[in-house]
């Protein structure tokens, strides 16, 4: 199975192969590695460019939600839907996976924490992949 490595890797205009699979981990959606007692974090905002299929990982210190909202158009202002979301428990890897065909552009990563205590996150990746 083809990886994309680099950006320049998996946005051509010949993406081509069984799947093609891009890795976008937790420095380059800029998500904060701790959250602050009942707040949230969001990453920036992630050109898809075609990828239909998408995946995050997390495992944070303290209990939340992670969400991940999709858009119609680049510049993220149209919401694809609800976002999607996944239950965090403490020190429990969770994956949030969306495959349900909607087409978007963009998308957006938010973790919460929902407990009196700030949040370590760790085991952050978003893994976009081609169909």
């Amino acid at each position: 199975m083809p990886t994309a490595i680099q950006a320049a890797d998996a946005h051509t205009a010949f993406d081509n192969g069984p799947v093609l699979q891009f890795p976008v981990p937790a420095l380059q959606l800029n998500l904060a590695a701790s959250i602050p007692a009942t707040s949230n974090v969001s990453s920036n905002l992630i050109q898809t460019n075609g990828y239909k299929v998408l995946a995050l990982g997390v495992t944070s210190t303290q209990a939340g939600t992670a969400t991940i909202q999709r858009f119609l158009d680049a510049a993220g202002t149209i919401a694809q839907g609800p976002a999607l979301s996944v239950a965090l428990t403490a020190t429990t890897p969770a994956v949030l996976n969306g495959n349900d065909g909607v087409a978007f552009q963009s998308a957006k990563v938010t973790v919460s924490n929902s407990a009196a205590s700030a949040a370590t996150l760790s085991n952050v990746l978003l893994l976009l992949q081609a169909v």
